[in-house]
């Protein structure tokens, strides 16, 4: 799992070019957006997100374990598709404070990915 709180991570995330870059421009986008709402006026490069109010991309199926011990606090699930490839956004509500979790398609365990689906 990475864990997304600056810009810094996301360009680490390009850097490994593992991940279908439409599907990181969406992760990136949301991070611009979340950037302009809550910015104070610093650059880019110093904004971080909050560790309680971030952005999570799950990398391989021991991040199931993550979605599991979350499973109450979703408050959303979309299943979207990017250039062919599917994958998911969850939202998270902890204490009146939004994470986003995001996931392609076959990275976590097919059960549970199924029962997301629903």
């Amino acid at each position: 799992m990475k864990i997304i709180q600056c810009i810094a991570d996301i360009e680490e995330l390009k850097s490994r070019s593992t991940i279908p870059l439409p599907y990181l421009n969406i992760i990136e986008t949301e991070f611009f957006e979340w950037f302009e709402a809550e910015g104070n006026g610093e650059p880019i490069i110093a904004f971080r997100l909050p560790t309680h109010s971030c952005i999570y991309h799950l990398e391989d199926e021991q991040d199931t374990s993550f979605i599991a011990n979350q499973i109450l606090k979703i408050e959303f699930v979309e299943y979207e598709t990017a250039a062919d490839r599917k994958y998911f956004r969850l939202g998270l509500m902890n204490e009146h404070e939004m994470s986003l979790v995001f996931f392609l398609e076959g990275t976590i365990e097919q059960r549970m990915e199924e029962c997301l689906k629903r």
